[in-house]
């Protein structure tokens, strides 16, 4: 398999990583621009309550679809580092793909409380949260 840089080095397991991450956080992200204008328009003056209901509902199909996709590309990416510690611990090599915690360990820094909380727990909350909010217009519109 040729690198990224288009040569005959093979890529290496951090750079498939690295590119997993950044798609992993693009969900979310691109989600909260959806939200918004979802719910400013099931929550707006101006909006019909046909026009919030649907709204409203999408917000929830979109929260959803988010949760969804965000939990699925976490587990292949936990998948895929326990795949490769297993690879680095079996032919001695440096360990790169432990756990957050053990990295910081390793590098002699302590991991503070807010660190400690996973990103992927506080993302899916935040984003749940939306979904309630989605399906509230949803009923507001419709009651």
């Amino acid at each position: 398999m040729s690198g990224k840089d288009g040569s005959n080095r093979p890529y290496h397991s951090r750079d498939l990583t690295r590119g997993a991450n950044l798609i992993q956080w693009q969900v979310p992200t691109l989600s909260l621009t959806a939200q918004s204008f979802l719910l400013s328009l099931a929550y707006g003056a101006r909006s019909t309550p046909f026009a919030a209901a649907v709204a409203g509902l999408l917000s929830m199909i979109v929260s959803a679809m988010s949760i969804q996709l965000l939990l699925r590309q976490r587990q292949n990416e936990v998948t895929d580092s326990v795949v490769l510690h297993r690879i680095e611990q079996n032919h001695g090599w440096q360990e790169i793909f432990a756990t957050g915690e053990v990295r910081a360990r390793n590098a002699g820094q302590s991991r503070r409380r807010l660190i400690r909380l996973r990103s992927y727990r506080i993302w899916t909350g935040g984003l749940a949260l939306f979904g309630i909010a989605g399906f509230v217009a949803l009923l507001r519109a419709v009651l």
